[in-house]
């Protein structure tokens, strides 16, 4: 049998392939050589230092200033308003001069 490769045989390359890196990433992790403790120059100060106390000022912030404004309540005016409503005859012909076309529709069962 021959021709393209299934995705059988992918799965295992890929596999195969990724194996093959991890194997050469340990080896490779494992010939190198270990490293070497670091020299100490000093040895670490063993003298305890007394806590001073610190003492931290800021200024305090003035208060906003508040100003109060007082309104006096509204006024109403109440005032007596006599209307006439005449009614005039109005026309029942149309004005419009355009066509009324048909209802029609372009659907069909």
């Amino acid at each position: 049998m021959s021709g393209r490769p299934t995705w059988g045989s992918a799965a295992v390359t890929g596999l195969a392939g990724f194996a093959t890196g991890l194997l050469v990433a340990a080896l490779l992790i494992a010939g190198r050589n270990t490293p070497r403790p670091a020299e100490v120059t000093a040895p670490p100060s063993t003298s305890a230092t007394r806590a001073e106390p610190v003492t931290v000022t800021a200024p305090v912030p003035t208060p906003p200033t508040v100003t109060a404004v007082e309104t006096s309540p509204p006024t109403t005016t109440t005032r007596v308003v006599e209307v006439t409503v005449t009614t005039s005859p109005t026309s029942t012909t149309p004005t419009s001069t355009s066509t009324l076309l048909p209802l029609t529709s372009s659907w069909r069962d």
